[in-house]
């Protein structure tokens, strides 16, 4: 992504409405809380949603997304479609680790193509430190805004992630029980791949220096063993499916021992969550193709056994880049909405 890029573009305008914002200092981050102004009085328990902006984007970034579906979802209860009881919604944004109000080295942010060695080091570690923050966060985020015996608590938590946002809302919602829902928007669940492709375009000498091509880039300086160690741990692709996918030729064919390790961590992971995944089908930044392997087959187990409980919505956009438009916002505020209201209608996958 350049530095002048905002994938956000079609939903940040000076017109869009606005919601309350309250900052706290929360364990060192500056977090700002959208919507708690806007709370019905009676709402006694309360869902939060938590935005995770793009690289080289801040916290900012997130407060026309927070509004837009706060507002959305507070019209439903008005309008009496929220379901019975309808909980609260409130958005929560924070700066990335290296960014806005958290930034240390520019260069840190920035690609190989603008001269960082490091790039594939930088991105994992700073979108994995986001999934570790948000669970930080969660942990406390209640005791700084419902203060009263009485007051409400903090019943659901969900996720929105855009970019960077998006491969960390994947590890969020591998990671933590409490998050029960995510929306990863233009992100990709197979860093190897991901990155693999990226070498390849940015011409490293990792990867052309080799033959076939891309043969030695695993494992070099560009993307040393102990990045692949860490992506094995917490990537969805290297955790849930492990050396099934080949960056660089044909994935091998899979056997029922991994079919079965997939089950097992699934079940433990995400069972009864729901996911909505928003990319762009001429997304050449992060594209749909680098996680395709990879969802083809989380797609296919989840449909094999209900009984994992995991609802996935795998949505592509003709015509859009690397992009978070206006089509994506209004999708992800009725998805979250439905969502709340409990009136789910998740297909497997769609075309927008």
């Amino acid at each position: 992504m350049a530095a002048t890029t905002n994938p956000l573009h079609g939903t940040h305008d000076a017109s869009h409405p606005t919601i309350s914002e309250h900052t706290f200092t929360i364990a060192g981050i500056l977090t700002v809380v959208h919507g708690l102004s806007e709370l019905p009085p009676t709402a006694t328990s309360i869902a939060c949603l938590w935005l995770l902006h793009p690289r080289l984007q801040t916290k900012e970034t997130m407060s026309p997304l927070a509004a837009e579906i706060i507002l959305a979802w507070n019209e439903r209860i008005k309008q009496g479609r929220a379901g019975k009881n309808p909980r609260g919604l409130i958005a929560v944004s924070f700066d990335q680790r290296n960014h806005g109000s958290r930034l240390v080295d520019k260069l840190h942010n920035e690609a190989w193509r603008q001269g960082n060695p490091r790039h594939a080091q930088d991105m994992f570690s700073c979108f994995h430190g986001t999934a570790t923050d948000t669970s930080h966060l969660m942990n406390h985020l209640e005791s700084y805004i419902f203060t009263s015996p009485n007051g409400p608590k903090i019943t659901q938590n969900l996720v929105l992630g855009i970019s960077l946002g998006g491969h960390a809302a994947w590890h969020c919602i591998l990671s933590d029980p409490r998050i029960t829902a995510a929306v990863v928007g233009i992100g990709c669940p197979d860093y190897t791949r991901l990155m693999t492709d990226r070498a390849r375009l940015s011409k490293r000498n990792t990867y052309t220096d080799s033959t076939p091509p891309g043969s030695q880039f695993l494992g070099s300086a560009d993307f040393p063993q102990a990045l692949i160690d860490a992506i094995a741990k917490y990537d969805p692709a290297g955790l849930l499916l492990p050396g099934q996918f080949n960056p660089t030729g044909s994935d091998p064919d899979i056997g029922q021992a991994k079919l079965d390790r997939l089950r097992l961590l699934v079940r433990e992971r995400l069972h009864g969550k729901r996911m909505l995944n928003l990319s762009g089908k001429e997304d050449k930044l992060v594209p749909y193709a680098a996680g395709e392997s990879f969802l083809k087959v989380f797609k296919q187990v989840l449909n094999d056994d209900e009984s994992l409980d995991v609802r996935f919505e795998d949505v592509l956009f003709d015509g859009v880049g690397h992009a978070f438009p206006k089509a994506m916002a209004e999708k992800s505020a009725s998805w979250i909405c439905d969502l709340l209201a409990k009136e789910e209608h998740v297909p497997v996958s769609s075309k927008i």
